[in-house]
C-alpha cells in the first residue's frame, strides 16, 4: 500500500482551509472550527475554517438523525452515502475535487475501540467498523493522485486506539501511522483529558493532527525531531502547544516502516504485552518518537473556556431553568439505580463452562456537581437504571437524570442543539455520546495555523506538579 508522493513545494497554510468533515455526526468538528474563526475575528483576524463538504451516514440509523441535525445547524447537507460508495462514485469524486479540500476533519468510527466492551470482544482495525480508517486513507490517496494534497488532518477516536487490539496491544495505532506516513504525512498524537483544562467534561480521547510533506509545518517537526527529544512532545507539536503538557518519562524512538503491511507484520507489543505507544508522540521519516505526558497545571483556564475557574458539572446544571417531571428518579426506583451504581461480586460462567466472579467497584451516586461530569456515552438517555447514566440532585432535592440540554452543554454545543421534530430524548443523548469538546478543537484548529500563536496560558512550570483527574 506504499504511495508514491513527490516532493512538492512547501508552503504555509492557505488564508482559509477548505475543510472537509467526514463521520461528521451532528458537526463537532464543524462547530469546534467556528468557534476558532469567532476568537479570531474577535481578534481582528480573518476566518480560517470554512467547512465545505461533510459525509454522515449511519447503517442502521433509519432516520439519519444526525445529518438532520448538522444540516439544520450549520446549512449544509451532508451526503448520507456509504463512504466507501462516495469514493466509488466518479461523479461525487469529481465535485469534491472541485472544490479543492487543504483539510480534512474526522472523528473515525470506535466503536471497535471503545471502552464500553471488554477489552477481549475489542476487533480493532480488522473489525467491521474498524476498516472504515481506510475511508479517510482513499480520501487523502484520491488528492494526492489529482495533484492537490490535502495538508492538514485533525482526527479523533477514543484513547484506547493507541493500545488496540487486545491481542497485540498497538498494532491497529501501528498501522494507522504506516498509512499516513505511506502518504507523506508526518504525523503527531496526543492522549487529552478534557477536564484538565477547564472543560465540564472529563472526555479522554487521542487526537491526532497529519501534515504533508509539502507543507512548512511538516519541514518544522522534522526539523524538531533532530534536536532535543525531551522537548518534542511539550514544544514542537501543534497539539502540546493548543493543549499544554509536560513530559513524565523520557521519550523513547523506534523505526516504523511506511509500508502498511510490513509495519502490520513487523509490529510486536513491547515487554509486559503494553503498547508500544505512550500517550503523546511523532512519527515522521520513517521513526515514532514517544513519551508519556500530562497535562501541565495551569493556573487559568479563560484560554480555553472564557473563565478563570475550571468549569464544573454544577456549573451546566445550575444554568438549567426547568426539567421534566420524566427525568426524576421515582422513589420506587433508586433502590435499582443504588444496585447499578455499587460494588458487587456477580458469580457468572463462561460460554466454555468455567466460573468466574464478575466485579465491579462503586459509582458515585449522585454524581458530584463540583467538578466535571464523567465521560458521557451513547447509551445515556432512556428511564432505566444504569450504571454509566449520570444522576444528579437538583435543587429541590430530588434525583434526577441529565436533560439533553445539559448534555449538549458538556459537549461545549448550544443546549437546544439537537432538539428538532421527530429527535427524542434517547436519540438526542445517543448523538451527545457520539460527539466530543468542540472548545478541544477549537484550541488544536488554532494552533495549526501559521500564524496564529498557540493561546496564552498561564501555568505551572512544565517539569512541576501536573493537574491530573481520573477518567
Amino acid at each position: 500500500m506504499q504511495t508514491n508522493c513527490a516532493q512538492a513545494s512547501t508552503s504555509t497554510t492557505p488564508a482559509t482551509h477548505r475543510v472537509i468533515e467526514l463521520f461528521a455526526g451532528v458537526g463537532g468538528f464543524h462547530f469546534g472550527l467556528e468557534q476558532a474563526n469567532q476568537q479570531r475575528q474577535a481578534r481582528g483576524l480573518p476566518r480560517a475554517f470554512n467547512v465545505v463538504y461533510a459525509n454522515q451516514w449511519e447503517p442502521k440509523g433509519k432516520h439519519q438523525h444526525a445529518a438532520r441535525v448538522y444540516e439544520a445547524q450549520f446549512g449544509l447537507a451532508p451526503v448520507c452515502r456509504d463512504m466507501m460508495q462516495v469514493l466509488d462514485d466518479s461523479a461525487e469524486m469529481a465535485r469534491i475535487h472541485a472544490l479543492a479540500p487543504t483539510m480534512v476533519v474526522a472523528g473515525f468510527p470506535c466503536q471497535d475501540y471503545s471502552v464500553a466492551k471488554p477489552s477481549a470482544m475489542s476487533e480493532g482495525i480488522e473489525g467491521k467498523k474498524g476498516v472504515l480508517w481506510w475511508g479517510i486513507h482513499r480520501m487523502l490517496q484520491a488528492r494526492i493522485a489529482a495533484g492537490q494534497p490535502v495538508q492538514q488532518v485533525l482526527l479523533e477516536n477514543v484513547d484506547r486506539l493507541i493500545s488496540s487490539p487486545s491481542a497485540c496491544p498497538g498494532r491497529d495505532f501501528a498501522i494507522i501511522l504506516a498509512s499516513l506516513q505511506s502518504l507523506g504525512y508526518g504525523v503527531s498524537w496526543q492522549v487529552v483529558n478534557s477536564g484538565e483544562y477547564g472543560f465540564a467534561q472529563r472526555r479522554k480521547r487521542v487526537f491526532i493532527v497529519a501534515v504533508h510533506q509539502s507543507t512548512a509545518q511538516f519541514q518544522r517537526l522534522k526539523q524538531a525531531t533532530t534536536g532535543d527529544l525531551s522537548e518534542l512532545l511539550v514544544d514542537a507539536t501543534p497539539l502540546a502547544q493548543a493543549l499544554p503538557v509536560q513530559l513524565a518519562h523520557a521519550v523513547t524512538s523506534f523505526e516504523l516502516s511506511g509500508d502498511v503491511y510490513a509495519a502490520q507484520e513487523r509490529y510486536q507489543a513491547a515487554d509486559g504485552g503494553k503498547s508500544q505507544f505512550a500517550n503523546a508522540g511523532v512519527c515522521i521519516g520513517g521513526r515514532v518518537y514517544t513519551g508519556k505526558v500530562r497535562a501541565v497545571e495551569l493556573q487559568d483556564f479563560t484560554a480555553f473556556t472564557g473563565q478563570a475557574l475550571p468549569l464544573t458539572l454544577g456549573d451546566v446544571v445550575a444554568q438549567t431553568q426547568s426539567v421534566p417531571e420524566s427525568f426524576y428518579i421515582p422513589d420506587a426506583s433508586i433502590s435499582q439505580w443504588e444496585y447499578a451504581k455499587g460494588a458487587k461480586a456477580v458469580p457468572r460462567v463462561s460460554a466454555t463452562g468455567f466460573a468466574y466472579n464478575f466485579t465491579e467497584g462503586a459509582m458515585a451516586f449522585p454524581d458530584a456537581l463540583d467538578r466535571p461530569s464523567r465521560t458521557i456515552i451513547t447509551s445515556e438517555g432512556g428511564t432505566s437504571a444504569s450504571r454509566t447514566k449520570h444522576v444528579v440532585r437538583g435543587a429541590n432535592g430530588r434525583l434526577r437524570r441529565l436533560v439533553p440540554e445539559e448534555l449538549e452543554a458538556l459537549n461545549g454545543f448550544p443546549r437546544g442543539f439537537t432538539q428538532l421534530d421527530g429527535v427524542n430524548d434517547i436519540a438526542r443523548a445517543r448523538l451527545m455520546g457520539n460527539a466530543l469538546i468542540t472548545g478541544v478543537v477549537a484550541s488544536i484548529a488554532a494552533a495549526m495555523l501559521d500564524e496564529t500563536p498557540a493561546p496564552s496560558v498561564e501555568m505551572a512550570s512544565r517539569t512541576g506538579q501536573s493537574h491530573s483527574l481520573p477518567d
